[in-house]
Order: C-alpha cells, then sequence, then structure tokens
C-alpha cells in the first residue's frame, strides 16, 4: 500500500521486521506499527509552527499537540530516502494525513506511524515525570509493545489517521 519508492523501501524495512526482540514483547516496534500505523505524508510547516531543535521530536511533538487541540500526536518511523536507514520518530498531524514535523531540517521522504490519543500521551508523561517516546519505553519494560499494545481503546487516536493503513490486515479492520 505504498505510494512511491521512499514509502515502498520503509513498508520493505518495517516487514522484514527488527530482530531485536525483548522476553516480554508482544511484537517488535516494526510489528506494532505495522498492525496500527498509517502512511503520512511529507509537509511543509505550516504558518505559526516553529522549527524546533533536532534531536526533541518526541517532547516537541507532544507540546504541539497538547498546546493545540487539533494536532494529534504521531511515533513512527521515518525513512529520508531509500537508501537510508529508518529513524524512530514523533511528528503531529491535522487530520489530513499530513505529517507536520517542525524537528527535521526538511521533511523526511516517509513517514508512517501510529495517531495517539493526546489524552492517553499526557497520563502516560506525567507518571513517567518526563516526555519520552511511547514505542520505546524501556524504563517500564516497553508497554506498548507488550499488553498495553492490546488496547488501542485506551491510546489510538483515529482521527488523526494518515493518507493510507500501512497493511491490508489494518484496512480489512478500519470502520
Amino acid at each position: 500500500m505504498a505510494s512511491n519508492p521512499i514509502q515502498q523501501a520503509l513498508l520493505d524495512l518495517l516487514r522484514a521486521g527488527n530482530p531485536r526482540r525483548h522476553p516480554g514483547w508482544k511484537r517488535t516496534r516494526y510489528e506494532f506499527i505495522l498492525e496500527y500505523g498509517w502512511w503520512y505524508e511529507p509537509s511543509l510547516l505550516p504558518k505559526g509552527v516553529k522549527a524546533a531543535p533536532p534531536g526533541e521530536c518526541f517532547k516537541t511533538a507532544f507540546d504541539l499537540a497538547l498546546d493545540d487541540e487539533s494536532l494529534i500526536y504521531c511515533e513512527g518511523v521515518v525513512l529520508g530516502t531509500e537508501a537510508s536507514l529508518p529513524v524512530q520518530h514523533a511528528w503531529v498531524t491535522d487530520g489530513t494525513g499530513q505529517a507536520i514535523d517542525n524537528t527535521l531540517e526538511a521533511p523526511a521522504g516517509a513517514y508512517a506511524g501510529v495517531p495517539f490519543l493526546t489524552g492517553f500521551a499526557n497520563l502516560y508523561h506525567l507518571r513517567n515525570e518526563a516526555v519520552i517516546g511511547l514505542l520505546d519505553d524501556y524504563l517500564h519494560d516497553w508497554p506498548m509493545l507488550g499488553e498495553l499494545g492490546d488496547r488501542p481503546r485506551e491510546w489510538l487516536d483515529l482521527e488523526g489517521r494518515g493518507t493510507a493503513p500501512l497493511s491490508i490486515e489494518q484496512a480489512r479492520r478500519q470502520p
């Protein structure tokens, strides 16, 4: 369901999988993204969204979603070009499938990710007393990759769906 060569390269990498699996995981990060993820279209920054320092994507995207209820926090992976490696990343979307990403110098070539409820992310970060990646919470044994990942009604924000589901299986589950 990829629409361009960079998306296809990212989809191939996600399907090839991540060989690192913690004993408590029910799925890897890549499997989680394939199960619940969407494609997002790279876009230029809209008016009013300022560039932020590189390396602060999780905090910056969360702050944007917290400050503007029309924006939805997303986590997943991005790929710059067909020949690059995927990078775990966070951005926001406005519900139209656009990736609004203010921490990369230029938009990535492909965005594959999962939209999270802002309230869920807020409670998660308050509990941890830090803004951390939801998919990489090693301090708590990666709950999203375990039992919590089986309960999408608690965290999945379907208002933040991207332009197309990543997998055929996911497309069949959509309302």
